[in-house]
């Protein structure tokens, strides 16, 4: 199984796949979300007009802290919100977790050293990190691309293995000898602080609780497209997931271009999608989707999806909108004025603001619903 370097797919919109001998090509589709913010506030916007802005990084692609404006990142992967409103953004190639806070950006954890190294801030050592998710205590959660553990940074950046083993496999039970595969596309928390991972390449969502005990929340581990009851539910490359108030799981179910929903009952269903790649907009069963990566959700359920270059939203019905973006470049400006380069991660804060890791502008952006 081999992944290409995220900086290639960035640029491609691509995934090389192999697995039991036989490579795919796979359009990128992939991640995961009760992640990130939902769980911190947010609400609904009918009919209100998209901003865009941009909150952090001049465009260079390079490492330089301070001024956010000024500041430099290079292939920001993901972003994420913490309750007190500190964003947080893995910069892959630049191997580090970087904080957003009080209008300067600073290194929360890593270096220009390589590697996967526990330890205190500029000790620490990341290769190509490019998930993040935060809980309601305001710790991070890291999945680094060619690693399938799932590391934890607290708010004054002392680094840990949270879950999984240096050995990729599957296999539950407690959270230090459980195993993950590497390339888990999602990463989220809910508000209880239980950790969530779009196991991709498992073919399985994966919990993580707060008693450190890993299990499988949804998916037999089969390629397919079976709705039902969690243990004989199948997806194909689920990836981005999030979570509602009433503890309901989304996912990005990526190889079959629809959005599933997991009840805390363990029902699976198909949310929204008709499995036809495009981009229209419309009912839950008649939008399509083309090339989505990250969820997010807000506090009344609402989902926020990027799709290529577009963000699009999707209701608590399953009704798909575009809400800014479209066409590849760097502007900002109101909803379809508005353009990003390879958007590939999501964050939200508790006003319900979406935040946009625009990886190829090497930019943080901000939508603001007016």
């Amino acid at each position: 199984m081999m992944k290409a370097k995220l900086h290639e797919h960035l640029q491609e919109i691509k995934l090389n796949v192999r697995k039991a001998g036989v490579k795919y090509v796979l359009i990128v589709v992939l991640s995961i979300g009760c992640k990130k913010g939902n769980h911190y506030g947010g609400s609904d916007q009918p009919d209100k007009k998209a901003i865009v802005s941009t909150i952090a990084g001049d465009g260079t692609d390079a490492v330089v802290n301070g001024p956010a404006l000024s500041a430099a990142f290079s292939t920001p992967a993901d972003v994420a919100v913490a309750p007190d409103g500190t964003i947080y953004v893995v910069d892959y190639n630049d191997h580090r977790v970087r904080k957003i806070a009080g209008g300067q950006v600073s290194t929360l954890a890593g270096s220009d050293s390589t590697g996967i190294v526990n330890g205190h801030g500029g000790a620490a050592r990341f290769k190509d990190p490019y998930r993040i998710a935060t809980d309601p205590a305001g710790n991070c959660y890291v999945i680094d691309e060619v690693d399938p553990r799932i590391r934890k940074i607290t708010p004054n950046g002392d680094v840990t293995t949270y879950a999984g083993t240096n050995a990729p496999g599957f296999a539950n039970g407690p959270a230090l000898s459980a195993q993950f595969l590497i390339n888990a596309e999602g990463l989220a928390s809910d508000e209880h602080g239980n950790i969530y991972v779009g196991d991709t390449f498992n073919g399985r969502i994966r919990a993580v609780s707060q008693a450190a005990q890993v299990t499988t929340a949804a998916g037999d581990g089969a390629e397919g497209f079976r709705n039902g009851d969690k243990g004989t539910a199948e997806f194909r490359y689920p990836g981005a997931v999030t979570c509602d108030q009433q503890n309901n799981i989304y996912v990005m179910d990526a190889g079959n271009l629809v959005i599933r929903k997991i009840t805390p009952g363990g029902v699976v269903s198909t949310f929204a999608g008709s499995g036809v790649r495009g981009t229209a907009d419309g009912d839950a069963t008649t939008a399509q989707f083309d090339q989505p990566l990250d969820l997010v959700a807000d506090a009344q359920g609402n989902i926020y999806v990027i799709d290529d270059q577009r963000i699009r939203k999707v209701t608590t019905q399953g009704k798909v909108s575009t809400v800014a973006g479209g066409v590849k470049g760097y502007a900002d400006g109101d909803g379809a004025d508005a353009k990003f380069n390879t958007p590939f991660g999501l964050g939200i804060d508790a006003q319900g603001n979406v935040y946009v890791a625009d990886a190829n502008n090497n930019r943080i952006r901000k939508i603001t619903f007016q």
